[in-house]
């Protein structure tokens, strides 16, 4: 997989707390939740989107 492949690949990101720890109860349809803040609020993008999200939240970047 090329990085540009890596990077448009879909992420699944809290909207809260910008945590990628999501979790998935495996029998209940739209059930996942944060691992971190325990928020519902889930969201998809890709990685980079979501790093621009993370720097502009915590004024540094997750990702080196």
């Amino acid at each position: 997989m090329s990085k540009e492949d890596f990077n448009i690949e879909p992420i699944y990101y809290c909207k809260s707390c910008l945590s990628l720890r999501i979790r998935d109860v495996a029998h209940l349809s739209d059930s996942e939740y944060c691992d971190e803040c325990g928020s519902t609020d889930i969201g998809i993008t890709d990685i980079d989107t979501w790093n621009t999200l993370y720097r502009e939240k915590y004024k540094h970047d997750f990702l080196n």
